[in-house]
């Protein structure tokens, strides 16, 4: 199996690194692409130059919750069985334009400037002038050929007469949002446009006009097929972007379809009809009052309220079925040409969506974890299979974890990290706090004051104007009563304050990723090049004081433990290796709710 870049080869050497119903729309679509790439539906010749950098795959669905994985078979199947999953990864910001900025350029909004979905603070003409910086071009600079389908950017192609295809792409077939003189648009399942490699190209009538074989997550499976078919056979490696809309609300007003619901395939309409809804216990929250004055002021949800969110939540799900099916498709492609085993496979979504709780009927942006958290899955070349990863990832790290794979470099200073030392060491804890931020800049969208907030393995604080909220998620995971006026946690509360403050001034990944300054210490006696007894292994450094306990490993094994100063511990010579040097690993707990991994190695136990 090949590795899935030489950051990765290095790390390893111990260098330091980093069917049926769409068979027309297919035929018809493989014919015009190569009649514009005649060469790409060429067999692989024998003795051509093998790729040693793995293909890359990466499908972002729109508003989608953790929770609904559970309606995807074939993602949980073919990706998460086949790779790692990372349950508590977030949105920095969770709405559309901005969030898909941060995956574009591995920045926070702050620092890459798209903080809305509208000019003239946010949408695509925001990131127009700095977008030849960003993921595509790198990916290209460094011989990836790549391709995007679908949603883009929100205001991407707002004329008819718009065939701008953004730098760093090699094939594009990009959604226009709103084309003058066609009623459909991005935001539509039927009667949509988009922009083919710089040509306007039409699918269906009109957005009431169902028409199976133009169902836009169909349409988007199809291509996504056809692109793996023609470039798999490559010795060059590519980059595929897929965006389907699903599961987000159609445009309201524009189409006959519920309100805002998607509509799914017209072969999983129903599917869902009579799933139970989720009730967690933040749903249609009882009591408010410590919550900031927005949510105070909303009423709790009725009968009829609480059946649209039924209503719209089964919709949602049933839309998700041929986003599903569509990544089987892909998968299967990749297998039949012998590429899956060469190919990282990223599925994740732009930011979560509410389904009733905290009294949010419907919607996105807040911090709290039904909106922030996202899905996010991960297989290919070296991912270990079925694992799981709590510790927190961030959008921000999509843009370094696929360079990362990709051996490629940044032309941006990053604020995010590489997820790629989690899927290789299960127990490593970074040590850093996700930003959550929201800006309130008169857009629709931006129904709420502006707030920031910073997630750690336990803790949520935010501070949204001169409210605070404290959420403890060990004892609280929905985030039912804030403890900010509870004066036993002042002083956690205290720290969390001081590190929200350094992330919303911070710029690139040492600042945005700083850890607490721990180090460990190691005790041995030697007997010439060997370790002659066993290892005292003690966490110190200057953030000691906040440390609340500390766990030791020899080699990836438990090792003992400390629950107070000094954190410290004696590893004995049955733990030890006698055939290399052993690894010494101290995770230790923070005041403010952050994991801290500290390591050193130490020569081999003698005898």
């Amino acid at each position: 199996m090949p590795t899935v870049s030489n950051a990765m080869r290095e790390r390893a050497s111990g260098a330091q690194a980093r069917g049926g119903l769409l068979l027309a729309v297919a035929a018809v679509v493989t014919c015009l692409v190569a009649a514009v790439f005649p060469d790409e539906g060429e067999a692989k010749k024998k003795g051509a130059p093998e790729q040693k950098r793995p293909n890359i795959v990466m499908v972002m669905t729109d508003d989608q919750t953790v929770e609904s994985l559970r309606a995807m078979p074939i993602v949980n199947k073919r990706i998460a069985q086949a790779g790692v999953s990372f349950p508590n990864s977030f949105a920095s910001f969770p709405l559309c334009c901005p969030s898909r900025a941060t995956m574009l350029t591995g920045q926070y909004p702050d620092n890459h400037g798209v903080r809305t979905n509208q000019p003239p603070n946010g949408g695509y003409a925001t990131l127009v002038p700095t977008e030849g910086n960003a993921m595509p071009v790198w990916l290209q600079r460094a011989g990836y050929y790549t391709a995007h389908i679908g949603k883009y950017l929100n205001g991407y192609g707002a004329s008819s007469v718009d065939t701008h295809v953004p730098p760093g792409w090699s094939e594009w077939y990009g959604s226009l949002d709103d084309p003058d003189g066609f009623i459909g648009g991005t935001y539509t399942m039927y009667g949509y446009t988009l922009n083919e490699n710089g040509s306007i190209v039409h699918y269906g009538s009109t957005p009431d006009a169902v028409d199976p074989a133009t169902y836009q997550t169909d349409v988007y499976a199809v291509k996504a097929e056809d692109f793996i078919n023609r470039r798999a056979p490559k010795g060059k490696p590519f980059y595929l972007s897929v965006a389907p809309l699903a599961p987000h609300g159609e445009a309201m007003g524009v189409c006959n379809c519920a309100g805002d619901n998607p509509r799914a395939a017209v072969r999983h309409q129903g599917r869902f009809a009579s799933e139970p809804v989720p009730r967690p216990p933040s749903f249609n929250e009882a009591d408010v009052s410590d919550k900031p004055a927005g949510i105070q002021a909303l009423t709790p949800i009725n009968a009829t309220q609480r059946a649209a969110i039924d209503d719209r939540y089964r919709a949602r799900l049933e839309s998700l079925l041929a986003v599903d099916e569509m990544v089987g498709r892909m998968v299967s492609a990749l297998k039949a040409r012998d590429e899956l085993d060469r190919t990282v496979f990223i599925f994740t979504s732009d930011n979560g969506f509410f389904h009733g709780e905290h009294r949010l009927r419907s919607g996105k942006v807040r911090h709290y974890e039904e909106s922030s958290g996202v899905p996010l899955i991960v297989r290919g070349p070296g991912v270990p299979k079925g694992e799981i990863r709590r510790q927190l990832a961030v959008n921000a790290d999509l843009a370094p974890t696929i360079l990362d794979f990709a051996d490629a470099a940044p032309g941006r200073t990053m604020d995010g990290r590489s997820l790629v030392p989690l899927m290789e060491d299960k127990l490593l804890q970074p040590g850093r706090g996700i930003l959550i931020e929201g800006f309130n800049n008169a857009d629709p969208d931006d129904l709420l004051p502006s707030y920031s907030a910073v997630r750690t393995d336990r803790y949520v604080y935010a501070e949204t104007g001169t409210d605070r909220e404290l959420y403890d998620l060990r004892g609280d995971p929905f985030q039912l009563q804030s403890l900010s006026a509870v004066p036993a946690l002042d002083p956690v509360e205290a720290s969390l304050d001081r590190l929200l403050a350094r992330l919303t001034a911070c710029v690139g990944a040492k600042p945005c990723a700083a850890r607490p300054a721990l180090k460990l210490a190691l005790k041995f006696g030697r007997d010439g090049k060997c370790v002659s007894a066993g290892i005292r292994a003690k966490v110190s450094g200057a953030a000691v004081p906040e440390v609340l306990d500390a766990r030791f490993y020899a080699n990836g094994r438990a090792a003992g433990g400390a629950g107070s100063a000094p954190f410290d511990a004696k590893i004995g010579a049955k733990k030890l290796s006698r055939s290399g040097k052993n690894r010494v690993t101290a995770n230790a707990t923070m005041l403010d709710g952050r994991g801290v991994t500290v390591k050193r190695s130490a020569p081999r136990a003698c005898g």
